[in-house]
């Protein structure tokens, strides 16, 4: 005897239909949210004076939790767009005749949400926390300049609390400086010199580096002398000490750098005002939700998606995107509602709770109900409000001829 596969020949063919547009829409929506966000990552660090290449260090950081935000859209519109085809071609027809049901179409995608509510589960439990604390961690060294930030150009720069730089031409990340000015101020005293080029160069104390300079001026005012000493020379070497650089705090004390272990325990942690424990505890039932919400999601992509092959609309797309994006934005609320105080059942539980009536109910009309279309109605609304527009729009065209 053979053993029975797991996954039959119309379960392998209805993943092979929702994997590619699922992976497609995973890569899109990816790849515009880390563009938007790279645009303004460039004009911070710049506007910091870091080196380019740390964006693509925050980018990457960043990566986790853009994943985070795709995988349910990639799921939703994979399985709408797959069973949108199969029933447009009568695939779907062909199937369910030959006596498969949706309920057993449906197992193949549970399997799949499986999957990615695992990968989602540890994105959101220990990915995110770990990449959201280096993020915040490039962010503070860009700030405090312990990415070795450069001097702007034509700008007066303070280095510490007694030294004033300007250049007017920065090559190769400062080791080539032109046009350089620096005033170096002490009790009674201070140092301008100015030199037509130079550059910058490490010593073996961190906190230290060297200013080399060429072909120079150097005026020393002193408060006991008359006059200022001018010295011209070819060569001359500063050495600048650097103000002391603050260290980065250890990740934790936020809920979005906990992981999903660490937030279980601080929820409840007495040492925790009630404030950090509400926070803690809303942002543990969202990401508990944000993974269960995987299993929904084909049970409302699979009506939205089964279409009239007389009509053709798109609405079921519209539609599932808008409650996709709407029950998102909600959770988000529910989160901050559980911060002021109110109960995670009553809040984010409840809205999954009505999130999930709603899918399986238009799944048992499509399932269950003998012609059943759950977006009939809405095609019906969509004919009855676009006729009259396209006939006013037909008329208004025909007085533009006329004219």
């Amino acid at each position: 005897m053979y053993a029975r596969p797991v996954l039959s020949r119309i379960d392998r063919y209805i993943l092979k239909k929702v994997m590619m547009p699922m992976l497609t829409t995973l890569g899109v929506a990816a790849l515009l949210l880390i563009l938007e966000r790279m645009l303004k990552l460039f004009d911070f660090v710049v506007n910091q004076g870091g080196p380019v290449e740390v964006v693509f260090r925050m980018l990457a950081n960043l990566t986790p939790h853009y994943m985070g935000l795709a995988l349910p859209v990639g799921l939703l519109l994979g399985v709408l767009v797959a069973f949108r085809n199969i029933s447009l071609s009568s695939e779907y027809d062909a199937i369910t005749s030959s006596g498969t049901s949706l309920m057993q179409l449906v197992r193949p995608l549970l399997m799949l949400a499986l999957l990615l509510a695992t990968i989602n589960t540890i994105l959101v439990g220990w990915v995110q926390p770990y990449s959201q604390y280096a993020y915040r961690g490039l962010v503070f060294d860009l700030r405090s300049g312990a990415l070795g930030a450069s001097i702007r150009v034509g700008d007066f720069v303070e280095i510490g609390d007694d030294i004033t730089l300007m250049i007017e031409e920065s090559r190769q990340q400062g080791a080539e400086l032109g046009g350089i000015f620096l005033e170096r101020r002490s009790e009674g005293n201070s140092i301008s010199v100015t030199a037509e080029r130079g550059g910058f160069f490490a010593t073996g104390d961190d906190q230290t580096i060297l200013l080399r300079l060429f072909n120079g001026v150097l005026v020393d005012l002193n408060e006991s002398q008359n006059k200022p000493r001018v010295l011209t020379f070819e060569r001359q070497d500063l050495t600048i000490r650097l103000p002391e650089r603050e260290v980065f705090r250890e990740r934790g004390g936020q809920e979005l750098e906990l992981t999903l272990p660490e937030l279980f325990v601080e929820k409840d942690n007495p040492e925790n005002s009630i404030e950090e424990r509400a926070a803690f505890t809303g942002n543990f039932h969202w990401r508990i939700m944000h993974s269960l919400s995987f299993f929904i999601l084909p049970f409302l992509a699979i009506p939205m998606g089964l279409t009239n092959k007389r009509t053709g609309r798109s609405t079921g797309i519209v539609i599932g995107l808008a409650l996709l994006i709407v029950y998102n934005e909600l959770m988000e609320g529910m989160e901050t509602a559980v911060k002021g105080g109110v109960s995670p059942y009553l809040s984010i539980w409840a809205l999954f709770a009505a999130f999930a009536f709603i899918s399986f109910f238009l799944f048992r009309v499509a399932a269950f109900k003998a012609g059943g279309e759950p977006l009939a109605y809405v095609d019906a609304v969509v004919s009855t409000v676009a006729g009259p527009i396209k006939r006013l729009g037909k008329r208004i065209a025909g007085i533009g001829d006329r004219a």
